[in-house]
């Protein structure tokens, strides 16, 4: 039997927690995308890669960027979200899913908060959200996150959520200024044990509990609604 074309596979959006729904980017995120990188240009600085210019990051650009994501996720090619703050409207976290293998059910998480968010937990939540997610709305067997050595914060993410350590790939992270730094490597092969969470996504009948078993498993290659 042929392997499903990708562009087949539901991902049904959006995804809700107690505080947070994660969507799809959409048209105009892009004016939304750099004013956050604006603030949280530091940060971002010093641990991602792609935050080497500050003066590359303006509206225009990240909405041209935030089309060409649309597509991707059309696609299924990536999954990038926005998690925007249910109470006051304001996008708080970008995060999603990289690295996808969906014949190997297999991919990478990963998140950033803008800095007027930062400290209020919404980077563990989303994480939290998306591991489950992955196992139970798109059948992944393994989601896997990585953090540049030094960077505690995401360490600390990765063993809130119980994500094993599987080992340190050295001088693995090109960080701006073309610095290096020692990949950690975790990862997640079910939602056993993960903190307590009220989840959902379009499409799931019930609210996902930490030990509960994974719902929504792809079952027929349906075209997802956008919201």
């Amino acid at each position: 039997m042929a392997p499903l074309n990708p562009v087949l596979i539901d991902v049904p959006m959006p995804i809700r927690t107690p505080r947070l729904l994660i969507r799809p980017k959409q048209v105009g995120d892009g004016a939304i995308t750099s004013a956050a990188v604006a603030e949280t240009w530091d940060e971002l600085h010093k641990w991602m890669r792609w935050a080497e210019n500050r003066d590359a990051f303006t509206a225009e650009s990240m909405e041209i960027r935030n089309r060409h994501v649309m597509a991707s996720f059309i696609l299924r090619d990536g999954i990038e979200l926005i998690g925007v703050e249910a109470s006051t409207g304001t996008a708080v976290i970008w995060c999603g899913f990289h690295d996808i293998d969906w014949q190997g059910r297999q991919c990478d998480t990963g998140y950033w908060v803008r800095e007027s968010a930062h400290g209020r937990g919404f980077a563990t939540e989303a994480t939290n959200a998306l591991v489950r997610y992955a196992f139970g709305a798109l059948g992944m067997r393994r989601v896997g996150l990585t953090h540049s050595g030094g960077n505690e914060a995401s360490r600390r993410i990765a063993e809130r959520l119980g994500f094993s350590f599987e080992g340190i790939q050295r001088d693995a992270n090109i960080l701006p200024g073309g610095r290096c730094a020692d990949r950690y490597c975790f990862a997640r092969f079910d939602i056993a044990g993960l903190p307590d969470l009220e989840v959902q996504w379009q499409g799931d009948g019930a609210h996902n509990g930490p030990d509960q078993a994974p719902r929504n498993r792809l079952k027929f290659p349906l075209l997802s609604v956008l919201n």
